[in-house]
């Protein structure tokens, strides 16, 4: 580039290009240091780098006129460049950057704000501002010495489902061959967490256990722990070096590291009347990082999205395993259930009804 066509670009764009430029510098150095000290899951890179590329995106523009909308909303500039830096650089996965995104948004708009206050009361004597570039190196000595607190958490959801507690339990036990079309979308696989293809127990010499399958390669099992049929199961996970292949999740966010664990699963069956079930899901969890205050809320959202996805899965497969039961029932000629409409079973359609009328099933 001629001197003269660089010599056109604004000086605050060049300092967003090259805060953006720093930032990926400092993923690369926290990277590399030692585990104790966090490196990129650490305070200093995921707090206080945002809010320093932030402040440094406004300082290279204070010569400009500058609006409070340029302030807080520049840095995010930066930031966007700085992700798909690290995403093209490979630093960073497409799971971590999503996760990241909102806290490393909001924290170089406050960087950015502080900077203009310290603009405007600084007077001439400006240039000593720069040197809150160094900020993340002096957070990662002291936060090393800090120990990181384990916090514990629970997520449940439910939901109704059309179909008999019997009827739901196989499903839940043997939930084979999943596609993609019977997972409704959801936020988890949109950031780039693998979709489960498989989820089957099996009675072993040591025990039940409960095998599942994701794609890409995930794998990993879970002992049954509590079981007592057609009513509630939980099975606590165990995770090994093979549970996840290289490049099928963030090194920072797979399950059973060292700052995210998934300790068990419980579902409850709970017969309802109409030989309906109310299905409930309940999962206990580990969060372990130097942002609990955002990782926990964040894996919690996650978490749900997550078993509302499995919900769904189990209601769909339950449902129509529950009409397909029906149908062979009074295809055999068998009695009807408890003497109930049968579009209550299988729905209220024309055709069902017309189907019940001829076998007089009401």
């Amino acid at each position: 580039m001629s001197q003269n066509k660089l010599s056109r670009i604004p000086t605050w764009l060049l300092w967003v290009v090259g805060g953006a430029v720093f930032g990926i510098i400092l993923r690369i150095v926290f990277g590399e240091l030692p585990r104790d000290l966090r490196g990129p899951m650490s305070l200093a890179f995921l707090v206080v780098t945002p809010l320093v590329i932030g402040a440094l995106t406004v300082y290279g523009a204070r010569q400009t006129q500058r609006s409070w909308r340029f302030v807080l909303f520049a840095p995010w500039l930066t930031v966007l460049l700085m992700f798909l830096g690290c995403a093209l650089a490979l630093l960073e996965g497409s799971i971590c950057i999503a996760l990241l995104a909102p806290l490393f948004l909001a924290c170089s708009s406050i960087g950015g704000l502080v900077m203009e206050v310290a603009l405007r009361t600084s007077g001439h004597s400006q240039s000593q501002l720069r040197a809150i570039a160094v900020l993340p190196f002096l957070m990662i000595a002291v936060e090393g010495k800090v120990p990181l607190q384990d916090r514990q958490f629970e997520i449940r959801r439910s939901l109704h489902v059309n179909a008999a507690p019997e009827t739901v339990w196989k499903e839940i036990l043997s939930a084979r061959n999943i596609q993609e079309n019977e997972l409704p979308l959801s936020l988890t696989h949109l950031i780039g967490v693998p979709k489960p293809l498989e989820g089957i127990n099996v009675k072993t010499s040591d025990g039940e256990v409960r095998y599942s399958r994701w794609d890409r390669g995930v794998n990993f099992t879970a002992k049954v722990i509590s079981r007592k049929d057609n009513e509630s199961i939980t099975w606590r996970y165990t995770f090994n070096e093979s549970s996840f292949p290289e490049g099928s999740m963030d090194e920072h966010v797979e399950i059973g590291g060292q700052y995210f664990d998934l300790g068990d699963t419980t579902f409850n069956l709970i017969r309802l009347p109409e030989n309906k079930t109310l299905l409930e899901v309940v999962a206990h969890y580990r969060v372990t990082t130097s942002i609990n205050f955002y990782a926990a809320p964040a894996a919690a959202i996650l978490g749900q999205d997550f078993l509302h996805m499995l919900l769904s899965l189990y209601k769909s497969r339950s449902e129509t395993a529950e009409q397909r039961h029906v149908a062979q029932q009074l295809r055999a000629g068998t009695p009807c259930f408890a003497r109930r409409p049968l579009t209550q079973a299988l729905g209220s359609s024309n055709g069902i009804a017309l189907y019940a009328h001829k076998t007089n099933c009401y």
